[in-house]
């Protein structure tokens, strides 16, 4: 719709009201619009001079926190006052919002290992931001305890804990890892050393067709703050590719004396390989016979072939043919004579 349009439709609707106005019935609306809209501006004046109670949300803040203190814990980002004032006040803490408490790490430190602001320190801080009519009725947190150290954290190796497949032409082209091999821990030197590693939360991701990139989460130690507390888990996905190959047929387990003979002698195979395997696959990477005694039980001359081995990477492997005519000939060598010694 144009401007021009806009402007024409807000002319016609002006029209219809002016037209509605010089009605009866019109009148009557418009007296009836004008009793409410004096009603409601009555009642907003009486209701902003009325004492009413709120309930409101104090930013706060934690400021000069050491260069050589970890905090463990965060900060809550408020506490939460149930207040009583006029309306016009409270309405006022609605718009304009309320200035953030800023607590001073060196007052309220301990020293040692944590924070604490106690409940007439939290109600106190609460006042400075408050009105000086506006009364404080309760308050939560009615304490505050952040935990922190001055112990240099551990370095800690992190596994994944990951439930992963790949859509059904698709594999993984090499181990799932992390960009970030290792993270750090702070908290009590007592506690963290019997750490060794950490692990990630449980990744779930079904029917993966690429590589794809994962950012989870470190299970949390309680007690103990871990930086970075995520990191990025790798699951390198390729398609893949089918391969066709033609195999020498091997028959293991020949005695000695016996010599055994296939028709044919090499048989073709289809398997599917990820692409990066591709051009490095060859025949002598796949074993496809039988053993002697399989086939010696065999009635008749044709014997079962299948795949003996195998690269791993290598799925859904095809044989041009599950059998081969096989012939199983002794050999009679001539018997050397005794050597006799002068």
């Amino acid at each position: 719709m144009s401007i021009q349009s806009f402007f024409s439709k807000i002319g016609e609707q002006l029209q219809s009201l002016k037209r509605l106005s010089h009605t009866e019935q019109g009148r009557e609306i418009f007296t009836f619009l004008g009793f409410v809209v004096l009603a409601t501006g009555i009642w907003f004046i009486l209701a902003t001079n009325d004492n009413r109670e709120d309930v409101v949300q104090i930013p706060i803040e934690l400021t000069n926190i050491p260069q050589e203190a970890m905090m463990l814990q965060d900060m809550p980002p408020y506490v939460e006052a149930r207040i009583r004032d006029k309306g016009a006040a409270l309405l006022s803490y609605d718009i304009n919002g309320i200035s953030p408490i800023k607590v001073n790490f060196e007052r309220h430190s301990n020293q040692r290992d944590a924070i604490v602001i106690n409940n007439s320190a939290i109600i106190e801080y609460a006042r400075r931001q408050l009105r000086a009519t506006t009364t404080i009725n309760d308050i939560a947190p009615d304490s505050i305890r952040i935990a922190f150290t001055y112990d240099q954290g551990r370095r800690l190796p992190v596994t994944i804990d990951a439930d992963i497949s790949t859509s059904p032409f698709c594999t993984l082209s090499d181990s799932i890892y992390i960009t970030t091999d290792s993270v750090t821990i702070y908290g009590k030197a007592a506690q963290i050393n019997r750490i060794d590693a950490l692990s990630t939360e449980e990744i779930v991701a079904h029917n993966i067709n690429d590589t794809t990139y994962i950012r989870a989460r470190i299970k949390p130690v309680e007690g103990t703050r871990i930086i970075p507390d995520s990191v990025t888990v790798v699951i390198p996905v390729e398609e893949y590719t089918t391969k066709t190959l033609s195999v020498p047929i091997v028959i293991g387990g020949v005695p000695q004396g016996h010599s055994v003979m296939t028709f044919p002698s090499h048989i073709t195979i289809t398997c599917l390989v990820p692409m990066s395997k591709y051009a490095g696959v060859a025949s002598d990477d796949f074993l496809i016979g039988n053993t002697f005694a399989q086939i010696e039980q065999t009635p008749g001359t044709y014997g079962a072939i299948k795949v003996l081995n195998a690269p791993q990477y290598a799925h859904n492997i095809t044989l041009s043919t599950d059998s081969v005519e096989y012939i199983i000939s002794k050999n009679t060598a001539p018997q050397q004579p005794d050597t006799i010694q002068p």
